[in-house]
């Protein structure tokens, strides 16, 4: 009855757990592994970011326009596809690039999910949307130290690889954001 909540719940952890690598480890990444200077490093968040806030600006309209499940799996596959970008990054300005398309698709991922969950049809909204948001947020709570155990113990390359794969999954379960 209620596992439709839950699995908003999770898609939305999948969604902001790379939300939390670029934010917690792109400029590490950038450093240890592709050999950029402290300034250059501090540009893969900021790019994100500034690309997560670009869209956000235009979030509504592209939901509006294209609907909750359109916008969560094209979200979702740019985003993967930025994160991918960043695994395979020969030099830092690649690197810095892909987490702005990354941010680019991240960006309405979460959003559409709480959307999804006010919209629930057995809850009341207060609840769906605390459920959705609680399990959601362990992506930030948890995602720093598990990314950094990761990447210390494979490398960062494979880790951002494999949180595109998450990226994937919720593209693919976009349908089960419908409202």
């Amino acid at each position: 009855k209620d596992f439709h909540i839950w699995l908003l719940g999770f898609l939305t952890l999948a969604s902001m757990i790379p939300e939390g690598a670029v934010l917690d480890w792109a400029a590490i990444y950038l450093q240890k592994e592709l050999g950029a200077s402290t300034i250059t490093s501090g540009l893969g968040f900021a790019c994100f970011a500034g690309a997560m806030a670009v869209m956000r600006f235009a979030g509504d309209s592209l939901r509006n326009r294209f609907g909750a499940v359109r916008t969560l799996r094209v979200s979702g596959f740019l985003g993967a596809a930025g994160l991918m970008g960043g695994a395979v990054a020969p030099f830092d300005w690649v690197a810095i690039a892909s987490f702005a398309v990354a941010g680019f698709g991240v960006a309405n991922m979460v959003p559409v999910m709480f959307s999804a969950a006010g919209n629930h049809p057995r809850l009341p909204a207060a609840s769906a949307i605390s459920i959705a948001t609680m399990v959601g947020y362990c992506g930030i709570l948890v995602a720093p130290s598990s990314i950094g155990f990761l990447a210390e113990h494979m490398g960062f390359r494979p880790t951002y690889a494999a949180l595109s794969l998450l990226l994937v999954v919720v593209a693919l379960l976009a349908g089960r954001a419908a409202d």
